[in-house]
């Protein structure tokens, strides 16, 4: 079977042609087979038909393309390269899919819808920024962004031809193609240059276009704009524009045809005529120059609106307000000038009229307001009006004008006046358009009438069409080219292309005795006419193909142009091409006292472009010259061109800039005559197509090879027309070819290029048709066995359902006859059993009776004898408590006589023994028994003060032994002077070792009384502890005890029971008060003998504690009894031992350091150990002396102590018993507050102590160092000491850090038992309420039970409370005390230290120099100078490398700037801290306006939020200071509010995140749409069919084998690892993911609504898995679902593509697209691509979709494109931070510590 047999089989669709439809779709009915002669088909009306067809078969109709290949974006991809196939499919897209773009070739065709679409906002524009032409669906931005690519990436000059006839959309195309370059080529710096190129539009508009019977806002002029661009490192920015005229219809301003208005100029000036009262306009029906046409208004448009936009644009161009005044006054007077009215001159004193004259009355208005307009003389104007001047050789002769001469010549002024202003505008706005700076390439824009033809073609027409042949020659030339290009680039061989030629045609019309050749000579003639000129026409022209001569008539000519016949009327030719007027009436504008009316008159025509072209170096806009100087411009005939002339040169001109260029062309194409939207003409379409050469480029398409495929996309499509046998996923290439040369034999008919397969027309569709037929083949078979398997599979199921019921039923009978047997076993069973229950129910029922009747009888007799029995009862008790109460009455009545008579002898007897008692207490010895026991007390402490004496005197033998030691230790020294000279070069060394020993030993003292002291205290704690404990047990016995008693006594009366309550509470209170006064007498004679003892001893024994001590301070110089010196050792105790001791302090070793003197002793007298080891124990027997005075010290101070706690024992107990202990525990919580403010106070006093004493001892030590110098021992000896006093020092060290520990470890337990006890005390509380609450009257003496536990429970309580409370607040104080003193020795080792090595440099002022100490309280401020702010700042930024940033503490900036912010607060400072924040506001904004890395601005936005919350942390708003500690609350600002510039840094933050987002969105941007609309299966860039990419060196550049979406991905990893890494918060980090999202289903929808090709099922499937991809990413990463909802419209589209799409799932869709709006969803639908077995979308669905979606509650949109640049507000939240800012320290790298200060 040949390819026509199986192209044309039964069925198959081809194309008749149609008298009105041009072309009608049909179908074969029969098959064709080779040499039949008769086609039979039918049309899609019905109607059958048979068409004639030649034996060889060579015209047989044309075919339909494949159902794939309908709808295309580019022509030339078509199969079938035929006129009815472009029709058909430019049909499609306009009609059904409402897509009014189309390619074919380079050219892009663009048919007018005559309604507003939404395809030329922000958002398309910048959808279309970067993408190669053909990417997306052909728009006339991608025509620009092709241009403007080409320009950036050569640097060369292109040009854009915007053709089409009247009405088609030239000019809306030429505009928006401008606007695309304004705003991708737009400059920061240079905001007004856009402005002012799309302010162009509007005043071009009003002065050059017009109302016509086809547009009405028809362009009627040719215009040719240049936009200029200059190269900015790399980037090409719009510099300026020029704009260049061709051929104005001035005509059209004296006449217009019906239907038809003047330009739209005079419209809007006469709807605005009330705001110009001086120009006497009135309405524009009463002008003769704006009436003519009848139809003075336009639908939808308003002039005044018009008249205030043409201002507008005219202002920001430039123009003055005087300078528009001018003009305004130019145009009314122009209207005017035509309502001037010429009339009829009759003959003097006669009735007869004058033909060869006329008149216009002087008082004519019009004449005068034009005259007062153009200011000229009014008279001279109406002079030469009715008067023209000829002249002669030495004269001239005026001549007077008849009526129409007259008015031909006001016409002619008009025209003039017109033209030469619409001149001066154009020269305007090339002025301000191009600002003088040199550009670097230019790209025009070509605005320029379309071939035209009327019933009367004139001499506007004939040159509008010349144009058009000039402009067809040159795009013949471009696209043979190309395709020649196209076909060198690809490797492969061809023959020349035969096209048409129109340059026959161009040469009848400009050569040597051309058209336009003819035409100027017939204007050089004097009495030259339009009809001798049609005559030399056909005398000269008949030899030229293109010429035809009217078959009848002279007055006209034809001309056969390249798009069809045109008929030229001539009458008007010499006229119209002379463009003559009165030099008389320009002279007279050119004496008019309006400047700008003087200019206009003075300007000389001068070709524009050429000038341009010639004199690129100089002024662009420079082909104007004005005459200021010079009153009028005469021209000679012998050198003014004519307007033929002139044309033809700006045409040549205008062509070879074209050549010169890169052009791109726009052919405009007008649907319809009635302007009705979206109608299709076909007949009228056709016409055009043909006429604008897109036809051409058709036919010169098919010519070659047309159809061209990637190899990957027909791989892809057609690989199932091979064996897997020759299919090599590895060679695409090659499975290519062995898949054509499989199916196509012709070797003709393709060729394979380097990176396309080339198919001559026809081809593809062959290979569609095989590839439907074998898919065919293969479904076939598929269903086949699927069908196979579904019967095969219902078949088996019957069969198992009738097996199963079969064997359910015999099953049921056989279930049946069983259980009838067991029935009637059953029933005989069950009679049985009932008679014998009948039997045994009788018998059982008589036994009962009787039984019962026996039983009621002997009942009633054994009640009788009961009740006998009880009355017998009864009376016997009566009588025997009657009996016994007259007894007990007579007992009672004896004994209360015998009290009585008792009582009164008893009370006689007492009063006489009280009496007597009374007298016998003024006695003496009674009052010696009494204090019998207080004697006893006196004996035994006398006896205690006389062994304190005898110990007394011991401790005097004892110092009388210490004078003898005295004197054997001054022998001793004697001997060390021997030694002098060999230690002499050691004494440098010795006095740096002394001076170290002196500090150890001091300090070692201290350590060791810590250590004691620390020691003696917890012991003294754990006894008092103890006694407490046991006082505590002892109370609570007592307490059971008297529970007990008063539950034995639960019988008495309640009078009584209270009372001994009471007396037994008194009694235990006064008890307890008794014992605690005798104990506090007891302690405090205690105390007084202690302190007597304590202070003689004192006085006895100062002198030795002084000198083995050296004066330094210790527990045993400090007294908490001295009213002088409360607690602490003072400078007074210093001063009475010095004064005490003169003579030690003349003596060299009175400061000798007590371990230096041990050691020295042990060295010397190594051999006399045995001698002076007594020696050596009484030295350690004095000094242990001490210990007993410490520790008598700190019984007195516990002693005080446990008189306190006991009184404020005593003060709760009554407390308690008042019920006010709630009062009395805040009472001695302030006063153990104040009491720990007191120990504060003195620990003050003893630290200026101490530091005064430290400054004693410098003071004295250089003196004492060179005393010692003298007695200096050996070097060896003083080092071993040195070492063995640093190992002493570590181990205090060590020993206090483990007390340290264990202090902390108490306080920690003394914490729970202090929250314990609190639960404890709540519960009880709660308790006791709730007890209370629940009582009543009855059960009061159990509530007062209960109420005397509870309160012995709560003294309880509270007392243990109490002593926890101590235990911690001690543990607290000996902690603090533990710190402060280890920080204290720690500073003193290291000054010191420093000291030391101060005193090595310079011997002669050992000592002098005292180091600056750390602060142990640090403030958390900065301390800086104002003038290091820029410093400060500067290296913040510089240093702050995101490697730094990850070791530093997130925000830590934030913490440094907000530390010196504080220390302008402490400072008041207020201009400080404006100039700080100001400038580092300034900073931060100039980083985030100039290119920088992102981690730049992650880590500044993270600083900027966190110095946002610092300040709201710290400031004054409740809302944020209530999570602070008390620190925090203490740091926080007094003195400044800075409410305002938190709102400035709050803005700071969202300009930060704005900039951060739009530069995560710029990198992106080129990985999203791979990402998520392509298939990453197969890893290469894939153009879909019919798409012809033309710039694939602009392509995306290779990855590997990553697929898109995990690039994507990746590049969200790689932002997620930096917001974590520079401490971004996460509420930030999705805040910034949701926008990225959001950015991300913006860029993919926009690209999926401008890709109808792929709009399809499969991409739907893709969409859906690589989304998918992303939200397990996120998922993974543990963000909120928030995130994800920007992608829910992307989401929807997928589903939206794998719906199904009939009428009945109108509803459904509606629910799914809840995203989506009407238009996004109708895009959608109607750019689905169906595949071959989908069911065809009917317009009635699409309606009732769109009327279902309209009805939604949704904001009413057109735009179907999501806005890229808009970014979701940023919401800045506050965070608590618990970074504490005094434990902040400025690292070293920052290399601030030379700015920065810590306070």
């Amino acid at each position: 079977m040949s390819s026509e047999e199986m192209l044309y089989a039964k069925g198959s669709k081809i194309w008749i042609p149609h008298a009105e439809q041009v072309w009608e779709s049909a179908s074969l009915e029969e098959s064709y087979h080779k040499g039949d002669t008769i086609l039979k088909i039918q049309t899609e009306s019905g109607a059958l038909k048979e068409i004639k067809l030649k034996p060889d078969g060579s015209n047989l109709p044309p075919l339909r393309n494949p159902a794939i290949l309908v709808g295309q974006n580019d022509l030339t991809t078509l199969s079938y390269l035929h006129e009815p196939g472009v029709l058909y499919n430019l049909r499609v897209r306009f009609c059904e899919r409402q897509i009014i773009y189309t390619y074919c070739g380079i050219i892009l065709v663009a048919i007018n819808p005559y309604a507003d679409l939404p395809l030329y906002g922000p958002n398309i524009i910048r959808a279309y920024r970067g993408h190669a032409m053909g990417d997306l669906e052909p728009h006339i931005f991608a025509l620009a962004e092709e241009a403007y690519t080409k320009l950036e990436r050569e640097n060369c000059n292109l040009s854009i031809i915007v053709s089409g006839e009247s009405g088609a959309g030239k000019t809306v195309s030429a505009k928006y193609a401008m606007r695309y370059f304004a705003a991708v080529g737009g400059s920061e710096s240079e905001t007004q240059v856009e402005r002012k190129v799309l302010a162009s539009s509007p005043i071009m508009e009003a002065f050059g276009n017009a109302k016509t019977t086809r547009n009405d806002n028809s362009s009627r002029f040719g215009k040719f704009t240049k936009l200029l661009f200059t190269n900015q490192m790399g980037v090409m920015y719009l510099q300026g524009a020029t704009v260049h005229t061709y051929l104005l219809e001035k005509s059209r301003v004296v006449y217009q045809a019906q239907g038809e208005r003047n330009y739209h100029i005079f419209y809007q000036l006469c709807a605005a005529r009330a705001k110009y009262p001086e120009l006497v306009l009135d309405h524009q029906d009463n002008y003769q120059f704006l009436n003519m046409g009848g139809s003075p208004d336009i639908e939808r448009i308003s002039d005044a609106d018009q008249f205030n936009e043409t201002v507008q644009a005219m202002t920001v161009l430039g123009f003055s307000i005087q300078q528009i005044a001018d003009i305004v006054k130019i145009l009314a007077g122009i209207l005017h000038l035509g309502n001037i009215e010429v009339s009829k001159k009759y003959m003097e004193g006669s009735d007869v009229e004058d033909s060869d004259s006329c008149d216009i009355f002087q008082n004519d208005l019009h004449l005068q307001v034009t005259g007062d307009l153009l200011k000229i003389n009014a008279e001279d104007l109406r002079r030469w009006l009715l008067m023209r001047k000829i002249e002669s050789a030495n004269e001239y002769v005026l001549i007077p004008n008849n009526k129409e001469m007259a008015m031909a010549a006001r016409d002619a002024l008009a025209k003039h006046i017109y033209a030469k202003l619409f001149q001066y505008i154009v020269n305007v706005l090339n002025k301000s358009l191009h600002n003088g700076s040199k550009q670097c390439s230019f790209i025009g824009v070509l605005d320029i009438y379309g071939f035209e033809t009327f019933e009367v073609n004139s001499f506007e027409q004939f040159c509008i069409n010349y144009a058009n042949e000039k402009l067809q020659q040159q795009f013949n030339q471009h696209v043979f080219k190309l395709e020649q290009e196209e076909y060198l680039k690809e490797g492969i061989t061809w023959t020349m292309i035969d096209f048409y030629d129109n340059q026959p045609c161009i040469d009848l019309i400009e050569t040597r005795l051309g058209v336009l050749d003819l035409l100027d000579e017939e204007c050089r003639m004097p009495k030259g006419s339009d009809e001798s000129w049609a005559g030399k026409l056909v005398d000269k022209c008949n030899k030229f193909p293109h010429f035809e001569k009217p078959r009848f008539g002279t007055t006209s000519f034809f001309i056969k142009h390249f798009s069809d016949t045109v008929e030229y009327d001539v009458n008007g030719f010499l006229e119209k091409n002379r463009d003559t007027v009165s030099k008389e009436l320009t002279n007279v504008l050119a004496q008019s006292n309006m400047q700008l009316c003087k200019q206009v008159m003075i300007l000389e025509e001068v070709d524009t472009l050429g000038t341009d072209a010639n004199k690129m170096a100089t002024t662009l806009g420079g082909r104007v010259v004005i005459s200021a100087n010079r009153k009028q411009v005469v021209s000679s005939k012998q050198h003014k061109k004519t307007v033929g002339s002139q044309f033809q040169e700006s045409l040549t001109s205008l062509i070879s800039t074209l050549h010169a260029t890169t052009p791109h062309y726009v052919r405009c194409i007008k649907p319809n005559d009635d302007k009705i939207a979206f109608k299709w003409e076909t007949a009228k379409i056709i016409q055009q197509l043909r006429a604008c050469g897109v036809l051409e480029t058709v036919r010169i398409s098919a010519a070659g090879f047309p159809s061209r495929w990637l190899y990957p996309d027909f791989y892809m499509r057609y690989q199932l027309l091979a064996h897997r046998s020759q299919i090599d996923k590895n060679d695409m290439k090659q499975s290519c070819r062995n898949i054509v040369l499989k199916w196509i034999q012709d070797e003709d008919k393709y060729r394979f290029g380097n990176t396309q397969i080339f198919f001559r027309a026809g081809q593809v569709a062959y290979l569609e048709q095989v590839r439907a037929n074998l898919r065919k083949k293969y479904i076939t078979t598929v269903q086949s066995v699927v069908r196979r398997f579904i019967k095969r599979r219902r078949y088996v199921r019957l069969q198992k359902i009738i097996f199963g019921i079969q064997r359910h039923a015999r099953g049921y009978m056989a279930r049946m006859r069983a259980q009838k047997l067991r029935e009637a076993r059953a029933a005989l069973i069950l009679s049985k059993y009932a008679r014998g229950w009948l039997c045994r129910r009788r018998y059982l029922r008589l036994c009962h009776s009787v039984a019962g009747i026996q039983q009621y009888a002997r009942g009633m007799l054994a009640r009788n004898r009961f009740y006998a029995m009880r009355d017998y009862y009864r009376a016997v008790q009566i009588q025997r408590f009657v009996r016994g109460v007259l007894a007990r009455r007579a007992y009672q009545k004896r004994r209360r006589s015998i009290i009585i008579c008792q009582s009164a002898v008893r009370r006689f007897l007492a009063r006489r023994q009280f009496k007597r008692m009374k007298a016998e207490a003024k006695t003496i010895s009674h009052m010696e028994n009494k204090y019998m026991g207080l004697e006893n007390k006196i004996i035994s402490m006398q006896q205690r003060i006389d062994e304190l004496n005898r110990d007394n005197s011991a401790l005097k033998h004892k110092t009388s032994e210490i004078s003898v030691l005295k004197m054997k230790l001054e022998m001793k020294k004697n001997l060390e002077h021997e030694f002098k000279n060999i230690k002499a070069a050691c004494l440098d060394k010795d006095k740096l070792i002394e001076a170290l020993n002196k500090q150890l030993e001091s300090e070692r003292d201290e350590k060791m009384q810590l250590l004691e002291e620390n020691g003696h205290s917890q012991e003294e704690w754990n006894q008092q502890k103890q006694i407490w404990c046991n006082e505590n047990r002892e109370l609570r016995k007592q307490v059971d005890s008297m529970i007990e008693m008063a539950k034995n006594a639960a019988g008495n009366q309640r009078e009584h029971e209270e009372r001994m309550l009471t007396e037994i509470d008194n009694k235990e209170l006064n008890e307890a008060y008794q014992r605690a006064i005798k104990d506090k007498e007891v302690i405090e004679n205690e105390n007084y003998l202690l302190k007597e003892e304590l202070s003689h001893f004192q006085q006895q024994h100062n002198g030795i504690a002084a000198f083995n001590m050296h004066h330094t301070r210790t527990a045993s110089n400090a007294s908490s009894q001295n009213e002088d010196d409360i607690g602490y050792g003072s400078a007074k105790n210093t001063l009475e031992i010095n004064s005490r001791y003169p003579d030690l302090r003349n003596k060299n070793d009175s400061f000798l350091d007590n371990t230096s003197i041990v050691v020295k002793l042990r060295s010397i007298l190594e051999e006399e150990k045995q001698k002076h080891r007594s020696l050596q124990e009484q030295y350690v027997k004095l000094a242990s002396r001490n210990k007993p005075t410490e520790d008598s010290f700190r019984v007195s101070e516990l002693e005080v102590e446990n008189e306190k706690l006991r009184s404020d024992y005593d003060q709760l107990r009554t407390s308690i018993k008042h019920g006010v202990e709630i009062n009395e525990l805040n009472a001695q919580h302030a006063a153990l507050q104040e009491e720990v403010r007191r120990r504060r106070e003195e620990c003050i006093q003893l630290k200026a102590v101490l530091l005064q004493q430290s400054q004693t001892l410098r003071s004295i030590e250089p003196e004492s160092l060179q005393l010692r110098g003298t007695d200096a021992s050996n070097v060896h000896e003083l080092m071993e000491a040195f070492h063995s006093q640093k190992l002493v020092n570590r181990q205090l060290e060590s020993e206090l850090k483990a007390i340290t520990e264990e202090h902390n470890s108490k306080l920690m337990e003394m914490t729970q038992t202090i929250e314990r006890l609190n639960n404890e005390k709540d519960e009880l509380q709660e308790v006791l309420f709730k007890s209370m609450d629940e009582s009543d009257e009855d059960n009061i003496e159990t509530l007062k039970q209960n109420d005397r536990y509870l309160r012995m429970e709560l003294k309880k309580a509270i007392s243990q409370y109490l002593l926890v409370q101590d235990e911690l607040k001690l543990a607290n104080a000996k902690l603090k005390a533990y710190r402060q003193d280890g920080g204290k020795l720690e500073n003193q080792l290291e000054e010191e230290m420093s000291r030391n090595k101060a005193a090595n440099n310079n011997s002669n002022d050992v000592g002098a120099n005292v180091t600056k100490q750390k602060s142990q309280n640090p403030l958390g401020l900065m301390k800086f100078h104002n003038s290091d702010l820029d410093k400060i700042l500067q290296r913040l930024l510089s240093s702050l490398t995101p490697r730094t940033v990850v070791g530093l503490l997130p925000g830590f900036p934030a913490y440094l700037i907000f530390m010196c912010i504080r220390y302008t607060d402490l400072t008041n400072a207020d201009d400080d801290v404006r100039e700080l924040l100001s400038k580092f506001v300034m900073q931060i904004k100039k980083m985030h306006r100039t290119p920088h890395p992102i981690e730049n601005r992650v880590i500044w936005l993270v600083n900027s939020i966190t110095l946002l919350n610092l300040l709201k942390q710290y400031g004054d708003v409740e809302e944020y200071v209530k999570f602070n500690t008390e620190k925090q609350n203490q740091q926080q600002l007094k003195n400044f509010n800075l409410f305002e510039y938190r709102r400035v840094i709050l803005d700071l933050i969202v300009n930060l995140y704005q900039a951060l987002v739009m530069q995560i969105q710029s990198l992106l941007d080129p990985k999203i749409v791979p990402a998520i609309l392509n298939n990453d299966e197969i890893q290469r860039t894939r153009h879909p069919h019919g798409m012809r990419n033309r710039s694939a060196d602009a392509s995306s550049p290779d990855h590997g084998n990553v697929p898109a979406w995990k690039q994507l991905i990746g590049q969200l990893e790689h932002f997620y690892k930096q917001f974590q890494h520079f401490g971004l918060d996460s509420i930030y980090a999705e805040q910034i993911f949701s926008q990225l999202l959001y950015f991300v289903c913006a860029v993919a929808l926009n690209c999926l609504m401008l890709r109808g090709d792929i709009c399809m099922w499969e991409t739907g499937m893709i969409i859906r898995y690589n989304l998918g991809c992303i939200e397990d990413w996120v998922r993974d990463k543990k963000m909120s679902n928030e995130v994800l909802a920007p992608l829910a419209p992307l989401n929807q589209v997928s589903q939206l593509l794998q719906s199904r799409k009939s009428e009945e799932d109108v509803q459904t869709i509606c629910d799914l697209c809840t995203s989506l709006n009407t238009a996004q969803v109708l895009k959608v639908m109607k750019s689905y691509k169906l595949d071959d077995y989908e069911s065809e979308i009917t317009n009635v669905f699409l309606d009732k979709l769109a009327q279902k979606l309209n009805a939604r509650k949704m904001p009413k949109s057109d735009e179907f494109t999501m806005d890229q640049n808009f970014i979701h507000p940023f919401k800045v939240m506050f965070k608590y931070s618990d970074i504490k800012l005094e434990e902040i320290e400025l690292p070293p790298h920052l290399n601030l510590d030379e700015f920065l200060t810590k306070i």
